[in-house]
Order: C-alpha cells, then sequence, then structure tokens
C-alpha cells in the first residue's frame, strides 16, 4: 500500500512523522490508514537499543460521536471552528486531528533499528489488512481490557470493560 506524507518534520527520520493511505472503504464506511513514524531516541531521550517504531492505524471520522470530534477539535486548539476547518482542509484534517487526539485502530506496531525495513513491513500488513481482512484486525483487542478496534473506531476505548461485565 502507498502512504504520502501528512505531517511531521521535514526530518522525519529524525522527528517523526505520518503519513497516510488514500481513503478506503469497508462496504459500510470510509476510513484512512496512518502510519506513524517515531524516532525513540529524538522523542525520549532514552538511548534504548530500538530506535524506531512504526505503527498502522485505522482511522474512520465518520464512525465517531460528535462528542468525541468536538472533543479532539478542543484539544488540538485550532482558531477557526470545526466545521470551517473541514470545508477548508478536507477530509485529511479529520484524519490527522483523530490521530492527534486520540490515534486509532492499531493495525500494525513495530520498534526496531532498520527504519526502510518497518516502514516496508508496515506496508505489507496494510495491504492485508487495510483490504481484505480490515473486518479480522478490527475484531482483535486493542488494550488489556478487551476493547475491539470497531470500539476504539468509534471512540470508546474503555467498551471493554462494560462487555466483561456483562457477561
Amino acid at each position: 500500500m502507498n502512504f504520502k506524507f501528512l505531517t511531521g518534520d521535514m526530518n522525519w527520520q529524525t522527528y517523526g512523522g505520518k503519513f497516510v493511505s488514500k481513503k478506503l472503504n469497508n462496504g459500510d464506511f470510509d476510513y484512512w490508514l496512518v502510519m506513524d513514524v517515531i524516532n525513540w531516541h529524538e522523542a525520549t531521550g532514552d538511548e534504548s537499543p530500538e530506535k524506531y517504531c512504526v505503527e498502522v492505524m485505522a482511522i474512520a471520522p465518520s464512525e465517531l460521536p460528535q462528542e468525541e470530534l468536538d472533543s479532539a477539535w478542543e484539544s488540538c486548539g485550532y482558531g477557526e471552528s470545526l466545521e470551517d476547518s473541514i470545508k477548508k482542509y478536507g477530509d485529511l484534517f479529520l484524519v490527522e486531528m483523530i490521530s492527534s487526539y486520540m490515534g486509532g485502530a492499531r493495525i500494525f506496531s513495530e520498534s526496531g533499528n532498520n527504519l526502510k525495513k518497518l516502514m516496508k513491513e508496515a506496508r505489507e500488513q496494510s495491504d492485508t489488512m487495510g483490504n481484505f481482512l480490515f473486518g479480522f484486525a478490527m475484531d482483535r483487542y486493542q488494550n488489556r481490557i478487551g476493547s475491539t478496534g470497531w470500539d476504539v473506531l468509534k471512540g470508546d476505548i474503555t467498551a471493554g470493560l462494560y462487555r466483561n461485565q456483562e457477561g
């Protein structure tokens, strides 16, 4: 899968950056995959053995409740209204805002020292999970309380708590 630069530093290998896929659709809603490249050494100051982390997250703005979008908007601190910004900058504005505020449903996450290899693996996993096995990827647990990717897409990362109490 191809990704294009979304946001970050010009020197993204050193300071990090985000890349976005084309708009995808699972039959029910549109979503994008965002690849986040993090240089652990630069971001944390810790000279850990693994220098880079590459994550791919699914972001589906239409699946988030309005209150989550409003909260993301308030957190990101933009000057104009949310509606005006969407009109002015388009869908990718929402994708970036959501990925910065709460992330998305994790499709891939790996750390290592070979950035080129990590990004290649992320693209390969995105081809498979983003296109053909999206539903299976969203069925996986995203945290230890049992929230799935579907829950995360809807902005409810604590859904596993409620589901576990019912059963």
